[in-house]
């Protein structure tokens, strides 16, 4: 394997260590009451690897340089980025789950963070309407009766 080879699969089996799926879904963090927070973040890399061999001594032949008579060294790097940024987080309590935007940059993010608020208020409306439906059911066959 050349030098090359060996630094490129140096630098992805860190880049594999440093970037997991933990680092995008975070662990779990518990609250009171049974309250669960999964943190949801944003991973951006970048990675550069190279190298190459160099001469370290020349014979010369006239006006012309020849190759070395040795085996080139090896000079090469590898630099790699990382950028974490927190983008949400994954609210559970009580049945309920609830998604908290963490940077709600235009009107879509907003929209889709109220998304569940909606969902549980139209719930609620719809249970009060049905009790109240079942009340009046229930007055209406109490007066029949009573006639």
């Amino acid at each position: 394997m050349s030098p090359v080879e060996t630094i490129l699969q140096t630098t992805m089996h860190e880049i594999q260590n440093i970037v997991d799926v933990n680092t995008i879904v975070g662990d779990p963090i518990y609250g009171e009451g049974g309250a669960v927070v999964l943190p949801v973040s944003k991973v951006s890399l970048g990675f550069l690897t190279g190298g190459g061999d160099f001469p370290t001594q020349t014979v010369t032949n006239g006006n012309k340089s020849a190759e070395s008579l040795k085996d080139y060294p090896f000079l090469g790097a590898s630099l790699v980025g990382v950028t974490i940024t927190p983008k949400a987080f994954l609210c559970m309590r009580s049945g309920s789950t609830t998604l908290l935007c963490a940077d709600c940059d235009n009107a879509v993010d907003r929209l889709v963070q109220m998304i569940p608020g909606v969902i549980e208020e139209a719930k609620h409306v719809v249970q009060a309407c049905k009790a109240q439906e079942s009340a009046d059911e229930q007055s209406s066959h109490k007066g029949s009766c009573d006639s």
